[in-house]
């Protein structure tokens, strides 16, 4: 049948199938959420853009704050260097630096700081001076790089507040008087501060410096330095001694304290100066464990290191073989020093070397608590390591060299061709004795005639009479003396302020002498044949016959009526010695002999009021150009053989033997130049600054071992120690790190 539809169905619209009402509810949904993803995505870009663009910035910042820090530290540096160049020409003959000579000081640095540093090409301006205040730069370090702007203030600066917390510390707390606000620094402070700007962010530097003089070495010698077995220094130590292709022609020679004491252990140290030789890279004659270069080619060093100080030097070695029980002490017993006078004196040095106060000083034993080193300090040398090298030590700096260096940290502990030293050129013209000898009021005639009448025959210890001599060898006790003297004895006898006429050259013996001791002598003494006219042997006959010098136009046959020459034996000094001083070294006409148990006691003096001991103790010896032997050529071991000093120790050349302790400086002023008076040929390696004994083969041409004991030997550098006035000197004005701070642009 065929199929009609129904009507109904015909008439119908065409219908399509209903939605269910769920479908209808989320018509538009899908819209809703792309606009929400879109929002937090857009969202999430912007705030990824926004830390992106701050962390561009942040890094900006800290990169322009970390620059400008770098450059204003690098100002100051550049500012110390400046410093130290300008003050170097900067002299006074003043030894204190105080508020009455620190401002025009000030001035004379400040303005060579003005005309050095002009028409800088790095300068973006010109140095000025506004008031009290320098202010230098902005200087450019390089091309696009921030610049920096340094001002240099003298204090007491006004609107500074002293009584700050700021101050409230180290070394202005420790000052006396501390700084408050009624005592602020004083003028011999200077302000520097550097500034430096990056792209608006600004940071500054500051450090307080003061204006000072010192003589920075323990030992500065403008000849060759000798430093012998049991002999330790502490402090920095100079030669200027530049010959030396000559045979030991050594800058500075120098003997290991433990070599000499037991074959086997000389045999282990001739070994280390071997490896020294050839890994030693900074001079300081120990093998570091935390250097693989120096460590090179040896097995197991760290088994070297007995103490367990990171190196290996003598000492180890000295440990290995007396430390018996291997506690890294030794004893007396291990030391066997009843025995061995070497062995106890060796204890002796090292074990009351340093401050009384610190531990295990004297109490028996070496151990670390004596923080052994020959040298601590930096060794400046005027001449090259290869004009050294290739010359006098034959490629073997080491075998002349000995014993461990602890230089400060920072510094090399040898430096070669030393720029420092050149600072520090002291010739006889710089030398003023004129106050010391106004002190001098005293006549040696008077005082002794005066003495000399209370003699007590039955009393060996009362002033004895005038009419007694001696006749001896100069020096006194030297195995190869050059010239005899009939010296007239002054015994037992109390000096005040006196002065000892030209031509004396007495013997005084168990005096004391109170005050200014000034030594006359003629300064004329240019003369070549001044040392050899009217020399003798030892049976008095002379040396030269004929021989004549020349003095202020005049000829003079015995340089001895005209010169002075002395010996003081176990004498006291509650003072000073000073000498004029000669145009020349003449060694054998000017020299100072001291023996026997030489004090110098200012401290104790009930003579001095305390502002003359004050200026004594700033230099005990005060003899420029003058020959000086301290200690003895032959009985180191005995008891009354020491001599001991302070302060500023003057002298043409020092030969310091036996038991001494110097507590200060020992400056020395003749150059010792071949061919040139008094040095005979190429021989001006034998006119050294020694320090302990050396044999003649060795270049001390004085002395010889002595057969029994070496002595003790003990220098101190002591920086507090101001020095004494007349000698024409550098200043320096020197950074205190301590007072550094960091801030901001104000």
């Amino acid at each position: 049948m065929k199929y009609r539809p129904n009507s109904r169905d015909a008439t119908r619209p065409r219908s399509y199938p209903r939605f269910c009402p769920r479908i209808l509810q989320r018509r538009g949904t899908a819209a809703v959420l792309s606009m929400v993803y879109l929002v937090i995505f857009g969202s999430l870009a912007a705030a990824m853009a926004i830390v992106a663009q701050g962390n561009l910035s942040t890094a900006d910042t800290h990169l322009r704050s970390h620059r400008a820090t770098a450059t204003s530290e690098t100002g100051l540096r550049y500012m110390i260097f400046q410093l130290n160049q300008a003050s170097a020409a900067v002299t006074t003959r003043d030894g204190i630096i105080d508020a009455t000579n620190s401002p025009a000081l000030w001035v004379r640095v400040r303005d060579t700081l003005v005309a050095t540093m002009a028409n800088n090409p790095h300068n973006q301006a010109e140095p000025v001076v506004v008031g009290s205040t320098l202010t230098v730069g902005p200087i450019a370090p390089g091309a696009g790089e921030p610049s920096f702007t340094a001002t240099l203030t003298p204090h007491p600066i006004t609107g500074e507040n002293y009584a700050a917390a700021y101050y409230q510390r180290p070394p202005f707390s420790t000052l006396n008087p501390a700084v408050t606000s009624s005592t602020p620094l004083d003028v011999t402070w200077v302000r520097v501060r550097v500034t430096s700007n990056d792209g608006g962010i600004t940071r500054s530097v500051q450090v307080d410096f003061q204006i000072d003089k010192k003589i920075p070495y323990a030992v500065l010698s403008k000849s060759r330095v000798m430093i012998g077995r049991n002999v330790m220094i502490d402090g920095p130590l100079g030669s200027r001694f530049t010959e030396t292709h000559l045979t030991n022609g050594h800058p500075i020679q120098m003997a290991s304290d433990f070599y000499g004491m037991h074959a086997s252990l000389d045999t282990q140290l001739d070994a280390l100066v071997a490896i020294l030789n050839t890994n030693d890279h900074d001079g300081d004659n120990r093998i570091s464990l935390a250097s693989s270069s120096e460590t090179t080619g040896i097995t197991d060093p760290q088994d070297l290191d007995l103490n367990a100080d990171g190196y290996v030097d003598d000492y180890d070695y000295f440990l290995g073989q007396y430390d018996a029980n291997g506690d890294t002490a030794v004893t007396a017993v291990e030391l066997d020093t009843a025995a061995d006078i070497n062995a106890a004196q060796l204890l002796q040095l090292i074990d009351t070397f340093g401050d009384p106060y610190r531990s295990g000083y004297n109490d028996g034993r070496i151990d670390g608590y004596d923080r052994y080193a020959k040298l601590r300090g930096q060794v400046d040398l005027e001449a090259t390591f290869d004009s050294w090298n290739d010359g006098a030590a034959g490629g073997n700096i080491q075998a002349y060299y000995r014993g461990p260096v602890h230089a400060d940290k920072g510094e090399l502990p040898i430096e070669f061709g030393s720029s420092e030293i050149s600072q520090h050129d002291y010739v006889a013209s710089d030398f003023d004795v004129t106050a010391f000898a106004s002190l001098a009021t005293g006549d040696l005639q008077t005082q002794d005639e005066l003495q000399a009448a209370l003699n007590d025959p039955s009393d060996p210890t009362s002033p004895q009479p005038l009419d007694q001599t001696a006749f001896e060898e100069a020096p006194f006790g030297a195995p190869h003396p050059y010239d005899y003297y009939d010296r007239p004895i002054y015994e037992n006898m109390l000096f005040t302020n006196v002065r000892i006429p030209a031509g004396s050259n007495a013997l005084f013996r168990n005096c004391t002498f109170v005050g200014c001791t000034f030594v006359e002598t003629e300064t004329a003494n240019t003369d070549a044949n001044y040392n050899y006219a009217g020399m003798v042997g030892a049976d008095g006959t002379p040396l030269y016959p004929g021989t004549v010098a020349v003095v202020g136009g005049a000829p003079v046959t015995d340089t001895k009526t005209i010169a002075n020459n002395l010996r003081f034996d176990g004498c006291t000094f509650e003072g000073a010695v000073v000498s004029e001083v000669p145009q020349a070294f003449s060694h054998v006409r000017n020299k100072i002999n001291f023996t026997g148990q030489t004090q110098f006691n200012i401290e104790g003096s009930l003579s001095l009021s305390d502002a003359e001991k004050k200026l004594y103790r700033r230099s005990t010896i005060f003899t420029p150009h003058y020959s000086v032997e301290m200690g003895t050529f032959i009985d180191p071991t005995s008891s009354t053989e020491t001599v001991n000093l302070s302060g500023t120790i003057v002298a043409g050349v020092f030969d310091i033997r036996g038991q001494v302790t110097i507590n200060g400086t020992v400056l020395t002023t003749f150059d010792a130049t071949s061919n040139q008076t008094p040095v005979l040929g190429e021989t001006s390696p034998q006119f050294n600054t020694t320090l302990g004994y050396f044999s003649s083969a060795q270049g001390d041409h004085e002395a010889e071992l002595p057969a029994t004991g070496v002595g003790v030997i003990q220098v101190t550098y002591d920086d507090d120690m101001p020095l004494p006035d007349g000698i024409l000197g550098p200043i320096q004005v020197k950074p205190v790190m301590a007072t550094y701070f960091e801030g901001g642009a104000s």
